[in-house]
């Protein structure tokens, strides 16, 4: 048995005894430089453990006397509570393709402990579970802060955003499925805003205009607790981090961000005395629509298509893409696969606001039919086209059209036959409730975020959680 190693088993043990390097130096034994921060790290971690046990004593204790000290009458909630409010929230994968990750790697910025076995994670510790790995009897991990007044947070290294490595406050959840690792962020709501509202507007907006995106995303995630559908379907999660609910912590936090939550601190939107489904988005074509555009029986009272040029001088506020017979035949194919001829294509419905409600498609072999704004917006992919804004600027296009407010031109050969069809369209995004660019300048021209909402929303009150 070499000395090194008799020295580290010594090492340890003193360290589990309580005792630091001085004592191992007053013994005469030499340590490496590695050795003395292994004793460091063993010892922060037993002090913390037994602060963390006194701590949870503590808590116990006043639990109990809370217990002893309750009456049977109902004591009001008050707005300071809005600030225990959780929600739970599934972290996708990079391009949020999936809620299951083939592998994990965490690295903690401040000392966190797993709940169920007690085991510390100290600052600028790692942590990594690849696919093969299996988790204890408990099921999950649940790491949370060791102090929680102060900021604490874990870097998902294993996953890319917009900002980079992600970093979330609050508790994570980690469990394993099947198809892979899942990953669920709990934290107060209001922290939770803290990232959302950078990563749906951005943060060099005007502060008024902050603060409207910042109730939207309140009364948006307040409604989406209430449904408490989880989407990963493992019974803990409330809403994940993509465009199909909120986009959270992919454009990192900002200040002006924070401070438009805090100002709005526990606010929603209101219709008799229901919290509304606040939706919200980029840019308008000139108006807003209402639900009708997915299919709704009948539009929600609050959202009325109302006129919106405040963002006229944004370029998607105008665009145009072009689409050949034969990209147009590929996509139908995915409907009609032995389609070999694109014979027409025609807008048969639009909407209050102009929305394109149903669209038809004719092929050679059969007629495709599409009656909802999602589906035309995806037929009409216009992944890797050029699209053209009324600035003359040039983008790629993506997996869906712009929006579905547009127009057709068709381009017919000597025939009579399309070669294709020039889309002419307006805005960005699905064009119901707040236009975010519309919004912003609004509140450029002195409007504050009540007018604003106010604005989009028809006959709302801005009311706090509490009382709801």
């Amino acid at each position: 048995m070499n000395r090194n190693y008799l020295i580290i088993c010594l090492c340890c043990v003193l360290a589990l005894n309580g005792l630091g390097i001085q004592e191992l130096k007053k013994q005469r034994i030499e340590l490496k430089p590695e050795t003395e921060e292994l004793i460091k790290r063993e010892n922060e971690k037993k002090v913390i453990q037994r602060n963390s046990k006194e701590k949870m004593e503590e808590t116990s204790e006043s639990k109990s006397k809370s217990e002893e000290k309750r009456t049977n009458a109902e004591k009001p909630e008050t707005k300071e509570a809005n600030q225990e409010l959780e929600i739970s929230v599934a972290i996708m994968t990079g391009q949020y393709t999936s809620y299951f990750h083939e592998r994990i790697e965490l690295e903690f910025e401040s000392d966190y402990q797993e709940e169920n076995s007690g085991k510390l994670y100290l600052a600028n510790e790692k942590l990594v579970l690849e696919k093969e790995e299996e988790l204890s009897e408990a099921g999950r991990l649940v790491l949370s802060p060791v102090d929680r007044t102060k900021e604490n947070r874990i870097r998902v290294l294993s996953v890319e955003r917009g900002q980079g490595r992600p970093s979330y406050g609050g508790t994570l959840i980690i469990g394993k499925e099947k198809d892979g690792w899942y990953v669920v962020n709990r934290l107060p709501l209001e922290e939770y805003l803290y990232g959302v509202v950078p990563s749906e507007m951005p943060s060099d907006y005007e502060k008024e205009a902050l603060k409207a995106q910042a109730v939207c995303a309140r009364t948006y995630a307040w409604m989406q607790m209430q449904k408490n559908q989880d989407p990963v379907g493992i019974g803990i999660a409330q809403v994940d981090d993509s465009v199909s609910y909120q986009v959270y912590q992919n454009s990192g936090e900002s200040e002006t961000a924070k401070e438009a939550v805090d100002e709005t601190k526990g606010e929603i939107l209101i219709k008799d005395g229901q919290p509304i489904t606040a939706y919200y988005f980029s840019t308008s074509h000139g108006k807003t629509s209402t639900n009708e555009v997915w299919e709704a029986s009948a539009p929600a009272s609050y959202l009325k298509s109302v006129e919106c040029k405040f963002d006229a001088d944004v370029p998607w506020y105008q665009w145009k893409v072009y689409f050949s017979s034969e990209r147009l035949l590929e996509q139908a194919k995915n409907k009609l696969s032995d389609a070999s001829v694109l014979e027409k294509m025609e807008i048969e419905k639009t909407g209050e606001a102009d929305a394109v409600l149903k669209l038809k498609i004719e092929t050679d072999i059969g007629v495709i039919q599409l009656e909802n704004e999602y589906e035309i917006r995806e037929f009409l992919s216009p992944q890797n086209l050029e699209i053209v804004r009324q600035d003359e600027s040039t983008v790629k296009g993506g997996k869906l059209l712009p929006s579905a407010y547009f127009t057709l031109e068709a381009q017919i050969d000597e025939n009579g036959k399309p070669q294709g069809y020039m889309i002419h369209g307006g805005g960005y995004g699905h064009g119901v409730g707040m236009s975010q660019n519309g919004a912003n300048q609004m509140a450029k021209l002195g409007n504050n975020y009540q007018e604003i909402l106010n604005y989009f929303y028809q006959e709302v009150e801005i009311a706090p959680i509490s009382g709801v």
